[in-house]
């Protein structure tokens, strides 16, 4: 088993466990289900450390307190403000400890960037379709009239390239769905990139450029969504 499937596999048991000794009232006194629980988070917690991970250690410790407030007598705080706390901890984190810019298949970064999860594409042509969850993957799209491209992350994180892609004359949109993960647009320096990306409790970061494009250059229009997730914009 790759270690993305036991990252993951590891956190959705942790979370399975947490809901049923929650039902039993389990959680009352440090017992087989919180030790088991413990076990579980720890591990997802060191791995997440190791992968730089930042939602599975906010999400790890947030469970973590959940389990231990009562038994000993921490500070009162509620579930879902603790899982609020963590989201935001780790898109926080996430965008001040930006990962290295390595393209895909580089060396030693190449099964980082190809862990599996689930995933759809079509990268060829003028209609594009990429969606992937639970994984990190690195994308390279192929047009040469791209029009429309949609792109979906969850609980996870796309680099996407469009340095092998040319435009329609019309221009083309881009329409992003991103959530509780992160999305890295590489696009063109000769583009203008019309940002109307709706954000909720996200961010979009479109790096600075030296020059402006002209008012004849291609246009890329970015539409969507981003919740709970970071989408970054460089130029190359």
């Amino acid at each position: 088993m790759k270690h993305r499937n036991w990252f993951w596999g590891s956190f959705f048991l942790a979370a399975a466990i947490f809901v049923i000794a929650c039902q039993v009232g389990a959680f009352v006194q440090i017992g087989f289900w919180s030790i088991a629980a413990t076990v579980l988070l720890a591990a997802v917690c060191i791995s997440s450390i190791v992968e730089l991970h930042f939602f599975g250690i906010f999400i790890s410790l947030a469970l973590l307190y959940e389990i231990y407030q009562q038994p000993l007598d921490l500070f009162p705080i509620s579930f879902w403000l603790l899982i609020l706390a963590a989201v935001l901890a780790s898109m926080g984190f996430g965008m001040i400890f930006r990962g290295p810019r390595y393209r895909c298949g580089i060396g030693g970064w190449r099964h980082r960037w190809d862990s599996s999860g689930n995933s759809e594409e079509n990268i060829d042509g003028d209609d594009i379709f990429v969606k992937s969850s639970f994984s990190e993957s690195c994308k390279y799209l192929h047009a040469d009239g791209l029009k429309r491209a949609r792109l979906s992350s969850s609980f996870g994180k796309l680099s996407v390239y469009f340095d092998q892609v040319q435009l329609s004359p019309e221009g083309a949109v881009a329409d992003l769905d991103v959530s509780f993960g992160e999305m890295l647009l590489f696009v063109s320096k000769n583009w203008r990139v019309i940002d109307h990306v709706h954000t909720g409790l996200g961010a979009v970061n479109n790096d600075v450029r030296n020059s402006l494009p002209g008012a004849d250059a291609p246009v890329l229009t970015l539409t969507g969504n981003v919740s709970f997730g970071n989408l970054q914009i460089h130029y190359i």
